[in-house]
């Protein structure tokens, strides 16, 4: 993997296609450490799901990431970004995406998040971390397969996975910043409408409107009461 260098910006300049890969480059796979490793600085990339099992296609995930593992000095104006896309070769485009930072004193550097919602037909997860300047990676994540789509040839997956991230905006819902959505419309549920050109209409969709929850929906538009109490608390080891 070479690196590529560019000038750091307002905007995360680092080029998507670093964490692109021919199909003769053999990445391996990731495993998980324990969260003692991970949040000593000796294992660079952790991740949790919202049921407790492992990564499935379909399901939620949410990776961590502490730049302290692989030596990456966080920029100075938007810290980490996250690059990556599923299904060796076919992946996300577009510029890499900042994670959210989560300091931890002043003792122990901060570590980053970012929320994946993974494709139906998702088999793997390659990604790598960027400063704006230096990479990190790639790694790779693989995914527990449904029990419908078991024993599958990999082109049912390709090709499932290729009209999945064609519509408009599934990249962006597939990995997304783990931060709060800033709604930007709204539809009143029922097609009622409000007189005055400073209203809008409400689609009501309940969900966890908490960010830094693992029960986290960015699709809701209120919270439900769904968002666990001890949802901030720390992985035990």
């Amino acid at each position: 993997m070479k690196k590529r260098h560019v000038k750091p910006s307002k905007r995360i300049s680092a080029a998507a296609a670093a964490v692109e890969t021919t199909p003769y480059q053999e990445i391996q796979e990731y495993k998980l450490p324990s969260w003692a490793m991970f949040e000593l600085g000796r294992a660079p990339v952790y991740w949790k799901t919202m049921n407790g099992l492992p990564p499935t296609s379909g399901e939620k995930l949410k990776l961590f990431y502490n730049p302290a593992a692989a030596q990456l000095s966080p920029n100075e104006e938007f810290g980490v970004a996250f690059n990556g896309g599923f299904n060796q070769p076919i992946m996300c485009g577009g510029e890499p995406r900042a994670m959210l930072r989560k300091d931890r004193g002043k003792a122990d550097r901060p570590i980053y998040t970012i929320q994946i919602c993974i494709p139906k037909h998702a088999l793997n997860l390659i990604f790598s971390f960027t400063n704006g300047v230096d990479w990190d990676g790639p790694y790779r994540l693989q995914f527990q397969v449904p029990k419908g789509f078991q024993n599958k040839p990999i082109e049912f997956f390709n090709e499932g996975l290729a009209e999945e991230l064609s519509k408009d905006g599934a990249c962006e819902k597939a990995i997304f910043p783990d931060t709060s959505v800033v709604m930007t419309r709204c539809a009143i549920t029922g097609n009622l409408s409000l007189e005055g050109a400073d209203r809008c209409n409400l689609d009501l969709v309940p969900g966890c409107t908490d960010p830094n929850s693992i029960e986290f929906n960015p699709l809701a538009t209120f919270d439900d009461g769904t968002c666990p109490i001890d949802a901030d608390s720390d992985p035990e080891d």
